[in-house]
């Protein structure tokens, strides 16, 4: 069952269960029409992925994909393409899926070794990908009805305190996964998207009011 979401700095989150391709491509092109450049946004996909030998490129298999042709897919050509128009500066793509790693081919990501500084990063595009492993099978069952990705990742957002580069929550992230299984995530930018260098996505913790 594919699921996307996303969600920009007004808080507002767009849920697709069981999302068909035709859908998933609706909502990314919402994205690209809806948000700017002062936005934020999180889209995050936990559903089937592939990747064809012959050619290395991977897709997600969306719900209404069939297993045995490719063309009901979506590769990640189109995703990156996708993505790229979306005007917002800082754009996370998280891929919880098996062969996700293959999203990350381009340029790695790790955690800054010195001091960061948030308001010269939001100077930059950032368009960051974030998989739950590499180019093979992972694990989606096993925390409380949470993929082992999804819970690691929900338990270190919930520490920061309040704002932190996307590489170093990816770096907790990927050594609580690794010490639990042989499943390694990978994090990096997508130039072809439109990242350039020096960005990074920033996590920020806030309060939000509830709705009344």
């Amino acid at each position: 069952v594919g699921r996307l979401f996303a969600g920009d700095l007004g808080y507002e989150t767009y849920v697709v269960p069981n999302a068909s391709r035709n859908s998933v491509v609706a909502a990314l092109n919402r994205l690209a029409l809806e948000l700017k450049p002062h936005d934020s946004v999180v889209i995050y996909y936990a559903g089937h992925g592939q990747v064809v030998e012959s050619t290395k490129l991977g897709y997600w298999q969306l719900g209404d994909a069939d297993a045995k042709d490719p063309s009901t897919w979506l590769s990640n050509t189109d995703i990156t393409r996708l993505v790229g128009r979306i005007g917002a500066s800082q754009v996370a793509v998280i891929s919880d899926s098996c062969y996700s790693g293959s999203l990350v081919a381009e340029q790695k990501l790790r955690a800054a070794t010195g001091p960061v500084d948030p308001v010269a990063v939001l100077t930059r595009k950032s368009v960051v990908v974030m998989s739950s492993g590499g180019n093979e099978p992972v694990f989606d069952d096993g925390k409380q009805g949470h993929s082992p990705f999804a819970w690691n990742l929900m338990n270190t957002l919930r520490q920061v305190q309040t704002w932190q580069p996307g590489g170093q929550v990816f770096e907790r992230v990927r050594f609580a996964v690794a010490r639990e299984l042989p499943q390694r995530p990978q994090y990096g930018a997508s130039t072809a998207a439109g990242h350039q260098p020096g960005g990074d996505y920033l996590f920020e913790s806030r309060q939000i009011e509830a709705a009344r």
